[in-house]
Order: C-alpha cells, then structure tokens, then sequence
C-alpha cells in the first residue's frame, strides 16, 4: 500500500476548513489517492470515483488533486461537460478554491482554449490544471498542448478527472454503414490517455 505525504504543500491548507472537510471527508480522499498510487490505471483500464449527486463530488476531487499533487502527480486534467457556462464555472471554481496557490505561483490554472501561446519554463515546472470541455475542439487542443507544444509535459504525471462522466465519456453508438462504433468524444478521451500514457 502506498505511503500517503499527508502533511504537504497543498493538501493541508486546501483541507483546513473543519467544517468544508470532516472526518469522512479526508477518509475518502485519502483512499482514493492510496488507490490512485497502488493502482496502474491505463487507457484501457482508467480509474472511476463515482459520487451522487450533490454529494460534494467536485469538493472531492479538488481535494483529491491537492493531494495528489503532494504524492507524485504534476498536472490535472478537468473534463467537463459541453456547455461554455459548465465549463467557465468550472474554471472559477478551481482558481477560486486553489486562489492561495495560484497567487504564490505554486500553480497555474487554464481553460485550455484560452493557454497563452508562450508558457515559459517556469510556468511549465509549476503544478498545473488544465479544464477542457468534452467537445472536439478543445479535446484535439488538449491534446495538441501534450503531444505537440509543450512535449516535456508527457514527462509529468497526470491526474485526469472527468467531472460529470456521461455518455459522452463512455458511449456507443449504431450507424448504417459500420454498426456499432465508438462515439467521437469517447475516441478522443481514448486518445488522450494514450498519449499521457507514452
């Protein structure tokens, strides 16, 4: 079982509200990235952390990615579903609740169409979050970022969370002329694990 750093960084000040972080609140945390750590996830095999609804799932897994960024993980991924609107309140929220670390240049947040067109080497060195809506456009920029701007990235280890999972991150679909086929969105996320993979 994986040695969890539970006093770094970033997972200490994240989870320092008593009454934003209970006691079942860092069990669950703290045994998803255990699980995280003694797990090897692959394009094949991804994790899942399931949640209801309103059950603190976004909470959750920014805590997860604080402290993951203590234990090893340099990058996260934020999918979100295809709305502007989902995908900026996202955005906000993540800057909002990591605000502290942002402004001490420990990380850097982006809307990944809006990644300056220069990250300088020590932007780039920092812990980074990208949040990309499940859209062809911004999957094939996401994976531009990775495979073709910024290759050093796939050195790093990536957290990719998929922040309302649906059918656009695991579905099928029936055409005329080839059956049964994988949807395009699904493809693309196939893809980016791939590539984070290599």
């Amino acid at each position: 079982m994986a040695q969890l750093k539970l006093n770094g960084s970033f997972y200490v000040p994240f989870t320092s509200n008593p009454d934003k972080f209970r006691t079942d609140d860092h069990s669950c945390v703290r045994e998803t990235v255990e699980a995280l750590l003694d797990t090897t996830t692959t394009a094949d095999h991804p994790g899942m952390l399931l949640g209801k609804i309103q059950s603190g799932k976004t909470k959750t897994f920014l805590a997860v990615t604080a402290l993951a960024f203590d234990n090893g993980f340099d990058i996260a991924v934020v999918l979100t579903k295809g709305t502007k609107a989902l995908s900026e309140q996202t955005v906000t929220r993540v800057k909002k609740d990591f605000s502290t670390f942002v402004q001490t240049d420990k990380l850097q947040v982006f809307d990944v169409m809006n990644v300056p067109e220069t990250l300088t080497p020590y932007e780039l060195n920092q812990k980074l979050i990208f949040v990309s809506k499940k859209q062809p456009d911004n999957l094939d920029r996401l994976k531009s970022i990775f495979a073709t701007k910024y290759k050093q990235l796939l050195t790093r280890r990536v957290l990719l969370i998929d922040d309302e999972a649906d059918f656009a991150s695991i579905g099928f679909k029936r055409t005329k002329d080839e059956g049964i086929v994988i949807n395009r969105t699904t493809h693309q996320i196939n893809d980016l694990r791939k590539t984070l993979a290599t």
